[in-house]
């Protein structure tokens, strides 16, 4: 699973003043559906990276103590017109759920109408 965000700023342990416990790069993005992460960016990419990047964030599954958790980690960089398409594409998508009348509210009217049975 996987979901496309936008690099706000990225984080490395190479800025002068910065002290990390190991030289691992991270990145402040901001998520399709306006959630803002900070998450570990891929040693392949770690260079690449930079603010305004559209990049794909890895939620693939990992197991952590026998429970499985999202990946978390930045693992591509998309081309400035595959990236802006894409944004836009989730963007829109995100408009779209938020509207009223949508798919989702008309089954959240039908199935919770907010009044108590009886």
């Amino acid at each position: 699973m996987y979901h496309v965000a936008k690099v706000l700023e990225v984080m490395s342990p190479e800025e002068k003043g910065s002290k990390f416990s190991s030289a691992s790069t991270h990145a402040l993005v901001e998520m399709w559906d306006e959630n803002m992460i900070i998450f570990s960016v891929s040693p392949e990419i770690a260079k690449a990276v930079k603010p305004n990047d559209i990049v794909i964030v890895d939620y693939s599954p990992v197991a952590v103590g026998g429970a499985p958790v999202p990946k978390h980690e930045v693992s591509a960089i998309l081309s400035e017109a595959k990236g802006k398409k894409l944004w836009q594409k989730m963007k829109d998508y995100l408009g779209q759920k938020r509207k009223p009348g949508s798919a989702e509210e008309a089954f959240a009217r039908e199935n919770h109408p907010g009044k108590m049975v009886g």
